[in-house]
């Protein structure tokens, strides 16, 4: 997946609109990078399918090996991100979509019986391995296959079509795949709210001078604990994640402003002009300098 100026923390972008808060995206992703979808969480339902290559996906603190046709189950407000080897084809599609756009108005007792359960906590988080047809694994990927196609042609009415086969999707896998009561309920969901304030934390302050000693003192958790279960949920350092903020930061200046590239790097919270190139080279594969000429190329 190709870089995007924008957070890995939660996802700013809109998926459809108020009157169809639903998307679809296909995905051919850059074997250049081991990560192919950055760390970050939305508020919509994720279904992800993938179509080409294996892969690792990693949903709160837990990492499935997945490969075509498998499926990816992402509930709202859940940290995930994908990775490849580096120069592997990885390809997918996503429907992504509100959950008020399978939920009905009011009290609903059908949303509440059925997918609060399956779509509350950690448990909810799954990926569906590739079955036959005639299993309900495979009557399920079926029906997210179709869902892309109508999205694609965009026939009359195809938004209730669309409707219907994510109702018939939940419908399989609350019967078939509703984690045990409580099982969703363990320390993990108490880190995860934790990585999530330390990300938050390290958006908010990404120009200010972030020390590990200050993050220990700002959180209350030792600095060591810190960084074990920032990496293990976040495939990431915290300095990793926040220089990765900063020149997505970066990007948006280069772009946007007439400031030069040392008073970018300091916007940004590089105090060292050096570090500040390196640091974009890495991700964006050219120095500040290249990339404000390719934008006012385009």
């Amino acid at each position: 997946m190709k870089r995007q100026n924008n957070s890995l923390l939660r996802e700013t972008r809109p998926h459809g609109n108020s009157f169809f808060p639903f998307m679809l995206y296909d995905m051919i992703s850059d074997t250049s990078f081991e990560e192919r979808i950055g760390c970050h969480w939305h508020e919509e339902i994720e279904l992800l399918v993938i179509t080409k290559g294996e892969a690792f996906i990693h949903l709160n603190d837990e990492v499935y090996p997945v490969k075509e046709n498998s499926i990816c189950i992402i509930p709202s407000n859940h940290l995930h991100l994908m990775t490849c080897k580096i120069g592997k084809s990885l390809d997918f599609f996503a429907i992504v979509f509100h959950p008020d756009f399978i939920r009905g108005i009011g009290d609903d007792g059908i949303w509440k019986k059925y997918l609060t359960p399956f779509l509350s906590g950690n448990a909810a988080c799954r990926v569906i391995q590739p079955k036959p047809i005639g299993t309900w694994e495979g009557e399920l990927l079926q029906g997210l296959q179709q869902i892309r196609d109508i999205f694609h042609a965009k026939e009359y009415a195809y938004e209730l079509f669309i409707k219907i086969r994510l109702l018939e999707a939940f419908y399989l896998l609350v019967q078939h795949a509703v984690p045990a009561p409580g099982a969703g309920e363990n320390m993990s969901d108490h880190h995860v709210v934790l990585i999530k304030s330390v990300m938050e934390y390290l958006r908010q302050h990404y120009d200010n001078d972030i020390t590990l000693a200050g993050l220990e003192k700002e959180f209350g958790i030792s600095r060591e604990h810190l960084c074990r279960l920032f990496k293990a949920i976040t495939h990431m350092t915290p300095f990793a994640y926040l220089n990765y903020y900063r020149i997505n930061q970066s990007v948006d200046f280069l772009t946007h402003s007439d400031d030069s590239i040392s008073a970018i790097a300091i916007k940004s919270g590089f105090n060292n002009i050096s570090y500040y190139n390196r640091t974009f080279q890495k991700y964006m594969h050219m120095t500040p300098s290249a990339f404000r000429k390719s934008q006012c190329e385009k």
